[in-house]
């Protein structure tokens, strides 16, 4: 069921990537084998890995509303994640700081070029 939505993802990645104009998407490809998918399609994907402990989420998580995805499921999702491997085109960074500092540093941990 997912695998029809990444490839349609991971082309539409691609093709940004050719025309030369770059992108960013937000999705749980909280698996490898979701990820290796999306490089299958965009070779030069690069993953940024949002991370944050528990109580943080939980907390998040509670204050936000009218959102598809409820609270009771913290949990599995977060035994789900396969964090990046060291082999993976990606960084991982901290969520529990100010939004500008978290921009930056996903703005800094981006290749170039």
């Amino acid at each position: 069921m997912r695998r029809p939505w990444l490839e349609a993802v991971g082309r539409w990645l691609r093709e940004r990537d050719e025309a030369g104009t770059g992108c960013v998407i937000a999705c749980s490809a909280l698996k490898r084998r979701y990820r290796d998918i999306l490089r299958a399609a965009c070779p030069d994907a690069f993953f940024l890995h949002l991370t944050a402990g528990h109580d943080l989420l939980a907390g998040r998580i509670g204050r936000r509303s009218g959102h598809f995805m409820p609270g009771s499921l913290l949990d599995s999702q977060l035994a789900a994640l396969e964090p990046l491997e060291p082999d993976e085109r990606g960084a991982t960074l901290y969520v529990g700081q100010a939004p500008e500092l978290i921009a930056d540093a996903a703005v800094a941990a981006l290749p170039r070029g």
